[in-house]
């Protein structure tokens, strides 16, 4: 069994929390979770991967351990709205409506890696722009967890992937303690 795989109830009730409150203090909108599917058509999206090396004997192995793939997503309607209001832009284009739900996606993603598993290191959002993407389904057959919220009358989504593929995201630097400086 893995950390990113069979959540019980309280832990997606706590990615609920972790949905509602980041779109609640970005937007300063309320935000409700919701069982309602998002809709068909563009949608921005934005991944980013938990890391769980708890299990690794081989530090050198740097694609050991555990990996799920943080996936937020909205429609693109919801997306020029985000991106206005974060960016104070009147007509935001498609690098700030990129721009917006990645920063929206890192800070959900701090927060689920703080919930499921502190110890271990979170990617750089991927963000992009989809055409007429389709969704799944609440309860997914791979063991996939989504949690979705409405927000300015729009349906946001929060996914888990666990075992996703995760090559195409990049990670920041791994400094050990033993590469940084010494503090006096």
């Amino acid at each position: 069994m893995s950390v990113f795989t069979d959540l019980d109830d309280d832990v997606r009730e706590e990615l609920g929390v972790i949905l509602t409150d980041v779109f609640s203090s970005v937007l300063k909108e309320e935000a409700i979770v919701t069982n309602n599917q998002l809709p068909v058509g563009p949608t921005v999206m934005s991944r980013l991967a938990i890391h769980d090396r708890s299990d690794v004997t081989d530090e050198t192995d740097t694609t050991a351990g555990e990996f799920a793939v943080i996936e937020v997503r909205v429609g693109a309607s919801l997306a020029r709205v985000m991106a206005a209001r974060m960016m104070s832009v009147s007509s935001p284009g498609p690098n700030d409506l990129s721009d917006s739900i990645a920063e929206i996606s890192n800070i959900a993603g701090g927060n689920v890696k703080t919930l499921l598993c502190t110890h271990a290191r979170l990617s750089l959002p991927a963000a992009q722009i989809v055409e007429d993407e389709q969704f799944a389904e609440a309860e997914p057959a791979d063991g996939s967890t989504y949690v979705r919220a409405i927000v300015l009358g729009h349906v946001v989504q929060l996914a888990i992937h666990p075992q996703a593929p995760v090559a195409d995201l990049l990670w920041p630097p791994d400094n050990s303690d033993a590469t940084l400086e010494p503090t006096p």
